[in-house]
């Protein structure tokens, strides 16, 4: 998900790992290396601890995309 979020060109922008290895993660299931795991990081800070432990911790910043999802419309919800 990550990954489609971001793009492979930013990926690849963002890091030592080419365009190939990127979409053999995205398209083939190839599992993800630590290395491709410290670029997604890099440029999702605010998910680096789910990344790492699936935990999250919103008083600091740090979240994951399904808690950004219901908290955005939670949001809008509370501006109608």
């Amino acid at each position: 998900m990550l990954i489609k979020r971001a793009g492979i060109d930013t990926l690849v922008r963002s890091g030592e790992i080419g365009n190939s290895r990127w979409k053999a993660v995205l398209y083939k299931g190839v599992r993800m290396s630590t290395n491709e795991l410290e670029v997604v990081k890099k440029v999702f800070p605010e998910y680096s601890l789910w990344l790492i432990s699936g935990e999250i911790a919103p008083e600091i910043g740090q979240t994951s995309p399904e808690y950004d999802e219901v908290n955005s419309k939670l949001d809008s919800h509370a501006e109608g």
